[in-house]
């Protein structure tokens, strides 16, 4: 489940007042936002995951979303491994597919900012990469990076989204990423290669790298 995701673009849908994210895996409350019951997280949990359980027990394929019409209008849709419960206004009724679309249409506006940013770190790298190969192994640097990719990525989420090709970091298009993620991920492969550096030029000769580095960033940021 991606709490970065901006839930609080389906407040926009008409008739929706909140909504609350909620765990499936525990029921623990994810997010909240709007008008919402005090109450509504604990409602939204123990009625998806009954559901569920009904479900599961008659052979059935899933669950696309509960209503609940009473002394308050909910409407429940599972999505992405957690539960997502909206609050209506009295007598609102079928806003399943405006919902989805909402947060399909913001979904896809975080994804294509978190790609930016991906890209961005990429080609920051890549500076680097080209200016301590000037004095350096080019072969070496090939061979410790790749290494390095392979050893931070196996496993996660990053695992084939990055590939090194004649010492330049090449990105694919990256989905279910947060942009902290991301960071994270291109911070630990940035101090590897600055290590690298160190062991290579010594402090002060990988320090001016990184200075000639910044002068080139900054630059074409003006331009």
């Amino acid at each position: 489940m991606n709490p970065e995701i901006p839930f609080e673009d389906v407040l926009e849908v008409p008739g929706v007042q909140g909504f609350v994210l909620v765990s499936s895996e525990d029921g623990s409350l994810l997010k909240r936002g709007g008008i919402t019951p005090g109450n509504m997280d604990e409602l939204v949990g123990f009625i998806a995951s009954a559901a569920e359980i009904i479900t599961e027990s008659c052979g059935l394929k899933g669950i696309k979303s509960i209503k609940g019409v009473g002394r308050e209008n909910i409407v429940i849709i599972p999505y992405n491994n957690a539960y997502l419960g909206f609050a209506l206004e009295r007598g609102k009724r079928d806003v399943e597919e405006e919902i989805l679309k909402s947060l399909e249409k913001a979904k896809k506006s975080r994804e294509s900012k978190v790609s930016k940013l991906l890209k961005l770190k990429a080609k920051q790298l890549n500076l680097l990469l080209e200016e301590f190969t000037r004095e350096s192994d080019p072969d070496m640097w090939q061979t410790y990076v790749s290494q390095k990719l392979s050893e931070f990525s196996k496993g996660s989420k990053f695992e084939g989204l990055i590939t090194l090709k004649d010492l330049e970091l090449r990105v694919s298009n990256p989905k279910n990423l947060t942009a902290d993620e991301v960071n994270k991920f291109m911070k630990s492969l940035l101090d590897s290669i600055v290590k690298k550096a160190i062991s290579e030029f010594g402090k002060d000769g990988a320090r001016q790298c990184v200075l000639q580095v910044i002068k080139k960033i900054s630059k074409k940021g003006k331009e």
